[in-house]
């Protein structure tokens, strides 16, 4: 073992190893540079608890994983591959004598899977844990499962510089912390923000400019994306001095440019590492003694509408910007500029939300149902995502055949759990794999290349121009000797060939025919198969949702297309690559998914239903035609049922006569008893909503134009919620016309601001002793007032203006009754106004008439 080290760790080590080898579940915190990743795992390989029995480091990153490993063999003396290995997909070093073993959290998930005991296995370390990511989450609920199941010998590290302490120990109880100060190097910090955040890129070029001309180290510049880092690169390149190199350093590189990006620099040269996030952690730059910190950074957010990540920017949280600021202290004293202001940096989130809320939960799941549960809620998960989008998920896989209604694998589930990369591409490979009888190798490797294409990221990024949005042009590029040769292509043939090779396929795309992209991609995406709308570059998928493709791209002339990847805009989804597919083809792949309906829908232009015959897969129609006669569907009331609830009852032609039904109905419904023996329904629009099976659909079935609904009696389809008594209440309670000692029939106003009114002129109530009132049924009020509900009067002039309106008519009569029939004597002579109305007899004709 090489001598003991100057890492601040080492003054925790007696504390830390007695502790885990007392305990089983420890959580270690200590800031970057203390230590934890390239000099605690040496004390690991001493303890008697762990002796001749492997450890696994997990680590986030592929890159830390190979870099961790070298380090840690070398303080050994001894290759990687020997004590100390390695694993990443597709790439191992370890051998029999292996015991401690760097590996990337997915990997961890599948030896848990292949070997639930964990075998031979004493401890489990969690490196950077505070990053949270998915993999890392599902690893640490398997690990933890096993632990508290099965092993309870077997031990859980836990280790971070930024972790929340006391919320993780609250998750895990039985876990003992244990805390290392970090290396005492100083970092100065600065704020320098930009006068506008549109412009931060030039604000980030010039200050990183003058640093290098004041500036004797090297320098680590954090960006949010690798386009940012061209950008930056080219411009920087232009006046960078001669001793400078520009490296960059994001997770789409090559391992081989990412390991020189962290390498010392050759004598009498310094550099400027341009990175994204990868270099937060895990990975110690030498030289570095300056950063300059952009504070914001890019993350990939899931979106379950499209099944697609949207590259969402944003201001990164304070625990990051903490991390990142360590780097410049983590070999000297060094600075850290942010471009940012120091009250926007207090503003901040302490940590940012975790994967498991915002990325694909469909692996997660999957590995969830190969584990034996049907919710991750049944797993000690640290977090639980939506329940909505966990659902989803379940879904998904439902829909793929990977699991049954019981959310079991399935025998194709159990194949595609064998497949080293996302569910939906190793269903696409095994249905290859079903579905093709010639050129089945061909095919199969096809598929294999097309999922090993789409997990890398930005491998034609100087091609897109040339080759738009058309997958199947980027295969033809793949495809050639040339490019199976060339070493930029290497990781994605590495991956397809490793694929390939999990079926006993030889991978092999001589002759191969290209013409079948769009079914391979469309087993993987059966939503995103595609149908033009009629507007070039517009369409609906088989999902219900519309997309667009840019309209000069060459695929937008296409009919039928199959996304394999798009990407959400304030303007709607836009398609990055697809590739056609012909309707022959997907009649003959996938008849199963397609069927014949007769359907009829509102057409708003025409005004009436439309009846049509159609094939449809899924939401695309493939095919329609008008329904015959004889075919025609019996009951369209449905369909007006549909239109109503999305219009709402104001879409109905409602007569006068309607309307005043629907008063009388309101009026009675409020006013009437509540003990009385008989009651009306309750009336609200959103009960008639509720209730158009009752009342609107037995009268429409019939019904085929709008012309024809706004014909019907709105007012006998409601009466129809009524029972017999319940009508005659209505009849008789809440009358529609009052009729005077005249005869005349005068309608009644109801209202629910004031009781009901009528209007009548005034000669037409004399005699009348009483207020006239409504309210009753069969001599029984329904009121708590016996007199019932006495009407509101409106009496008239002769020439039917208003001249006085009373609900006590006696009172008017005493009262207020002479200074009107001094005024109408004046107004109106011809006519009678006697000084008794109360006992005079009720008329309609002037005084000539009623004296002949």
């Amino acid at each position: 073992m090489p001598v003991s080290s100057s890492l601040p760790i080492e003054a925790i080590k007696d504390t830390f190893c007695q502790t885990l080898t007392q305990h089983n579940t420890v959580i270690l915190s200590a800031p970057p540079g203390a230590g934890k990743s390239t000099c605690l795992p040496l004390w690991l390989l001493t303890m008697a608890k762990f002796s001749q029995q492997k450890i696994y480091l997990l680590q986030p990153r592929r890159l830390a994983v190979k870099n961790i490993a070298s380090f840690l063999a070398s303080q050994l003396s001894e290759p990687v591959g020997k004590t100390v290995g390695y694993r990443v997909r597709n790439e191992s070093k370890v051998s029999q004598s292996t015991r401690l073993e760097v590996i990337t959290e997915g990997i961890l998930t599948q030896i848990i899977q292949h070997d639930a005991e964990l075998t031979g296995t004493a401890l489990i370390v969690f490196d950077e844990f505070h990053e949270r990511s998915l993999q890392g989450d599902l690893a640490f609920a398997l690990a933890r499962e096993v632990q508290q199941a099965l092993r309870e010998d077997l031990s859980l590290l836990l280790m971070s510089a930024t972790l929340d302490i006391s919320a993780l120990s609250a998750e895990i109880s039985d876990a003992v912390t244990v805390h290392s100060e970090g290396r005492s190097y100083p970092v100065e910090l600065a704020y320098i923000a930009a006068k506008s955040n549109q412009f931060w890129r030039e604000h980030a070029v010039s200050i990183i400019k003058q640093q290098c001309a004041t500036h004797s180290g090297s320098i680590l510049v954090f960006l949010p994306g690798v386009a940012d880092i061209k950008f930056i690169a080219k411009e920087l390149a232009m006046v960078a001095p001669k001793d400078v190199v520009i490296s960059p350093l994001y997770g789409e590189l090559p391992l081989k440019e990412q390991q020189q990006a962290i390498l010392p620099c050759a004598a009498h040269q310094r550099k400027i590492v341009l990175a994204t996030n990868i270099a937060e952690t895990s990975l110690t730059i030498e030289g570095i003694d300056l950063v300059i910190d952009c504070g914001i950074e890019k993350v990939a957010v899931y979106n379950n509408a499209t099944l697609t990540n949207k590259l969402v920017q944003r201001n990164i949280a304070r625990a990051s910007a903490i991390q990142r600021a360590g780097r410049a202290g983590r070999l000297m004293a060094g600075k850290c500029i942010r471009l940012y202001a120091k009250d926007d940096f207090e503003r901040r989130p302490e940590h940012s939300a975790h994967a498991i809320q915002q990325e694909d939960l469909l692996p997660t799941i999957m590995e969830a149902a190969r584990w034996g549960v049907n919710q991750l809620a049944d797993l000690p998960m640290l977090e639980l995502p939506k329940a909505s989008i966990e659902q989803q998920a379940w879904q998904e896989l439902f829909s793929l055949d990977i699991t049954n209604e019981q959310r079991q694998l399935t025998a194709h589930g159990e194949q595609v759990s064998c497949l080293s990369c996302h569910p939906r591409f190793a269903h696409m490979i095994l249905s290859a794999k079903r579905v093709f009888s010639t050129q089945k190798v061909q095919m199969v490797s096809l598929a294999c290349l097309i999922a090993a294409t789409l997990e890398e990221r930005d491998i034609f990024a100087k091609e897109q121009a040339q080759l738009n949005g058309d997958f199947t042009l980027r295969l033809q590029v793949l495809t050639s000797v040339k490019s199976q040769q060339n070493n930029h292509y290497q990781r994605v043939f590495q991956q397809a060939k490793s694929l390939a090779r999990a079926l006993s396929i030889a991978f092999d795309l001589t002759g191969v025919s290209l013409e079948y992209t769009g079914v391979l991609l469309a087993f993987a995406f059966p939503e995103r198969i595609a149908k033009t709308r009629g507007n070039r570059g517009e369409y609906i998928c088989s999902n219900g949702k519309g997309v667009s493709l840019n309209e000069e791209d060459a695929l937008a002339a296409e009919p039928y297309i199959v996304i394999a990847d798009m990407m959400q805009l304030k303007s709607g989804a836009r398609v990055r690559l697809a590739a056609s597919i012909s309707l022959t083809a997907l009649e003959q792949f996938f008849s199963h998914q397609i069927t014949e309906v007769k359907s009829a829908f509102f057409d708003e232009k025409r005004n009436k239903i439309i009846q049509r015959k159609q094939r449809k897969l899924a939401a695309i129609i493939i095919e329609e035609q008008a329904l015959s006669r004889s075919d025609c569907l019996q009951d369209l009331s449905s369909v007006w049922v549909e239109l109503i609830l999305r219009k709402g009852l104001s879409y109905l032609r409602w007569s006068k006569q309607d309307a005043l039904f629907v008063a009388r109905w309101q009026w009675l419904a409020h006013y009437q008893q509540q003990d009385a023996q008989l009651k009306v329904p309750p009336y609200s629009e959103a009960l008639l909503l509720e209730q158009l099976s009752l009342w609107f659909m037995p009268f429409t079935g019939d019904v085929v134009s709008k012309e024809q609904l706004d014909k019907l009696n709105l007012s006998t389809m409601l009466l129809s919620l009524f029972d017999y008594q319940q009508q005659q209440l209505l009849e008789q309670a809440a009358p529609t016309h009052f009729i005077g000692p005249t005869g005349r029939r005068c309608p009644i106003t109801y209202s629910m601001e004031m009781s009901p009114k009528v209007s009548l002129p005034m000669q037409e109530l004399y005699g009348e002793s009483t207020t006239p009132a409504i309210g009753f049924y069969q001599n029984m009020s329904i009121v708590q007032n016996k007199q019932g509900i006495p009407l509101l009067l409106e009496l008239l002039s002769p020439a039917q203006r208003p001249i006085q309106l009373t609900q006590d008519l006696v009172a008017f009569w005493r009262g207020s009754y002479e200074l009107v029939q001094k005024d109408m004597k004046s107004r109106y002579p011809k006519h009678y106004w006697p000084d008794d109305p109360a006992n005079a007899q009720a008329t309609n004709k002037t005084k000539r008439h009623i004296q002949s």
